[in-house]
């Protein structure tokens, strides 16, 4: 019987291959091309199987190699990253590019118990003023930077 060594490594291995083997069979359909000519399925696949790869390379590792073992999971991180991402797609188009991310990276700092509240506002409300100047200024893109309709 295998004995794993190092249970982190192994299922975080095996959880690539998974990945990697659903994008196979999900682009099986695509045509693949050549070097020269690439089809739509060419990149998605080559990834697929990189992304395969490593996983064995990982979860070999898993069995090979002593490693720590798999850590509880913390829920307070998961929970604000998660709404963060779901606040982003209600304000985005209501709010604005600015007050979203604003928000967005304030509720994100809640995932951490060692935020610093002052550095959490400074940083979010950098990053806004950041994003309008990337998004809205240098790439064109043609979003609101706020709105206040109600």
């Amino acid at each position: 019987m295998v004995r794993v060594k190092s249970p982190q490594d192994f299922w975080a291995g095996l959880l690539f291959i998974c990945f990697g083997a659903l994008a196979l069979f999900l682009g099986r359909n695509y045509a693949f091309g050549t070097v020269t000519r690439m089809g739509p399925g060419f990149l998605p696949t080559v990834l697929a199987w990189i992304l395969f790869g490593l996983g064995v390379i990982i979860a070999v590792r898993g069995i090979a190699l002593d490693g720590p073992s798999i850590a509880p999971g913390k829920w307070r991180p998961q929970i604000f990253i998660l709404l963060a991402i779901v606040l982003f797609g209600l304000l985005i188009e209501r709010v604005g590019l600015a007050p979203t991310v604003f928000v967005v990276g304030v509720v994100a700092a809640f995932a951490s118990i060692e935020v610093k509240w002052k550095e959490a506002v400074l940083l979010s409300a950098g990053v806004a003023l950041l994003s309008i100047l990337l998004f809205i200024k240098l790439l064109g893109q043609s979003m609101a930077p706020w709105m206040w309709s109600p």
